[in-house]
C-alpha cells in the first residue's frame, strides 16, 4: 500500500528537525560568542554606556544565563511607584552638572540647538545658557528621528511641546520593579533608572503606548484592588519592524547588565526573535521559523549532554537512511513495482 504523502512530509519534516537540532548544538559548543562583562563595562564612561548593545549572537548567550525570575508580591504603589523605588526624573547621577533627559536629547537628536540665541548653536555655544538641571548643554530644540515608528519628530523645548519627545526606559521601571528590582538596593534602582543603556529617546506617543511592556507581557493591577499580576499579555514590540532586531538587543543588554530575570514568555519572544536577527533576518518571526526555533531549543538541551548529541546523531541517520530507501523504491521502474506488486497479491490469494 503507498504511504500517504502526509506521512512523507512528516518524515521529512522531523529529519530536518533532527539534523538541524544536531547542527546547532555542534556550531553552539564548538562557537560559543562571548559577552562583555561587568569589568568591561565599569571602564566604559557613564555617557557611553548606551554603546554597550550585545549583538545578536551574544545576546541569546546573555539570555540563557540570565537568573531566574523574580515577581513582585505586590504593586510599585505601594512603595511610592516611580518616585519611591526610583527617585525622581531626571537626575544628575554621574555628577557632571547635566540631567540625565538632557543627556539623551543630546546624544539621539539631530539638529541640535544649545542655545537660546536665534540659529543653531553647538554646545559651546550653549555654554551657560541652559537651564537649572543642565546650565551648559540644555537642548533646547532638534530632530528625532524616532526608532520606534520610523517617523521625524521637531522638538522643541517648552512646556507645551516638550512631550513630543519622551525618554523611553527600554525596561521599563515598573517591569524592573515587578521583576527582581524590588529586592534592590536604592543605588541599583537609581542607576537602572538613569542608565543610557536603558534609555532612548522617541515619539511621546509611541512611549505612552509602549507604557510599561516587555515583549511579551505587562504587570498590571494593584494590590490594593487584588488584581495584581506580573506577567499578563500581550507585550510590546516596536511598530517599525526595522527595529525589532536592535530593541531585543538592547533589552537584553540592559537585562544581563542588572542581573535582572524574565519571565518565560518575554524570554521566548526575545529568542525567537533574536535567532532570526542572529540569521541575518529582522525579527519578523514567521511560522517556519518557528518550526525552526523548536528544532533550535532541542538543540540548546542537546549541547550540554554528551549521550543526547549520540542519540540526536543516531535518529537523524535512522532518519536519513529510511529516507533514502524509500527514495531508491521511487526511482525504480514503474513496471518492477507493479510486478512486485502482482507478486504479493498472487501469495495472499
Amino acid at each position: 500500500m503507498t504511504e500517504p504523502r502526509h506521512h512523507r512530509a512528516a518524515w521529512a519534516l522531523a529529519a530536518a528537525l533532527a539534523l538541524f537540532a544536531c547542527t546547532l548544538s555542534a556550531a553552539v559548543a564548538a562557537d560559543g560568542p562571548d559577552t562583555p562583562g561587568a569589568a568591561t563595562m565599569a571602564q566604559v564612561p557613564w555617557d557611553d554606556r548606551g554603546e554597550l548593545v550585545f549583538t545578536a549572537s551574544q545576546a541569546l548567550v546573555a539570555l540563557d544565563e540570565l537568573p531566574a525570575d523574580s515577581p513582585a508580591a505586590s504593586s510599585w504603589g505601594e512603595g511610592g511607584s516611580r518616585t519611591g523605588w526610583f527617585g525622581r526624573a531626571w537626575m544628575d547621577v554621574d555628577g557632571d552638572g547635566c540631567d540625565t533627559r538632557n543627556e539623551i536629547l543630546a546624544r539621539d537628536l539631530t539638529d541640535t540647538d544649545f542655545s537660546r540665541e536665534e540659529g543653531v548653536q553647538d554646545r559651546d555655544a550653549g555654554h551657560g545658557q541652559g537651564a537649572a538641571v543642565c546650565p551648559n548643554a540644555t537642548v533646547w530644540s532638534g530632530t528625532l528621528h524616532d526608532p520606534y515608528t520610523g517617523s521625524v519628530v521637531a522638538f522643541e523645548r517648552g512646556q507645551d511641546t516638550s512631550d513630543a519627545v519622551q525618554i523611553d526606559h527600554v525596561i521599563p521601571l515598573n517591569y524592573l520593579y515587578a521583576h527582581g528590582a524590588w529586592a534592590w538596593d536604592e543605588r541599583t534602582r537609581l542607576l537602572v533608572a538613569n542608565d543610557p543603556l536603558n534609555l532612548l529617546a522617541v515619539e511621546g506617543r509611541a512611549n505612552q503606548e509602549k507604557s510599561n511592556c516587555g515583549p511579551a507581557t505587562c504587570p498590571a493591577g494593584s494590590t490594593q484592588t487584588g488584581t495584581w499580576t506580573t506577567a499578563v499579555g500581550p507585550g510590546w514590540w516596536p511598530p517599525a519592524t526595522g527595529y525589532r532586531c536592535e530593541y531585543a538587543r538592547r533589552f537584553v543588554s540592559v537585562a544581563a547588565a542588572y542581573e535582572l530575570g524574565l519571565p518565560d514568555a518575554d524570554t521566548r519572544a526575545l529568542r525567537d526573535v533574536l535567532r532570526d536577527c542572529a540569521a541575518g533576518g529582522d525579527g519578523a518571526v514567521s511560522i517556519t521559523e518557528r518550526i525552526g526555533s523548536l528544532g533550535a531549543r532541542v538543540g540548546h538541551a542537546v549541547v550540554n549532554n554528551r549521550g543526547y548529541t549520540l542519540v540526536c546523531a543516531a535518529g537523524a541517520m535512522l532518519i536519513g537512511a529510511g529516507l533514502v530507501v524509500r527514495g531508491s523504491n521511487a526511482l525504480r521502474p514503474v513496471g518492477t513495482v507493479r510486478a512486485r506488486r502482482r507478486t504479493r497479491r498472487g501469495r495472499s490469494k
